[in-house]
């Protein structure tokens, strides 16, 4: 299970920081680097829901670029994607913190959440 984490973990990194460089660099958003890492995110948050720890490697990934966008958002031209981005990196984050997955979230008003 650990190479499992590791993999979907250093995958999600890949995309992530291909999102945070083209925002960074090129100020631009790239939606199919976001769409893999989402996919990736879900991939990671069903692997580590029901362990005991988290590797701090995995955390700070995830922080650093939720950090990052958070600050470039006010000067991308993008700013509301931007920070759309910064909200399902936010997301899952917490669900990784709460020992859940993407599965046990549901957005919908007046809907409980699965606790």
């Amino acid at each position: 299970m650990t190479i499992e984490i590791d993999n979907a973990a250093t995958a999600y990194g890949r995309h992530i920081f291909d999102v945070v460089n083209g925002v960074q660099e090129a100020k631009e958003i790239r939606e199919n680097a976001f769409a893999e890492a989402e996919r990736w995110a879900r991939e990671l948050t069903r692997l580590l829901k029901g362990g005991e720890t988290v590797s701090k490697r995995y955390l700070a990934l995830i922080y650093q670029a939720m950090e990052i966008l958070e600050n470039e958002a006010p000067n991308s031209r993008h700013e509301r994607r931007v920070m759309e981005i910064v909200d399902a990196i936010h997301l899952t984050f917490g669900l990784i913190l709460s020992n859940k997955s993407h599965d046990d979230w549901n957005p919908q008003p007046g809907v409980p959440q699965v606790r």
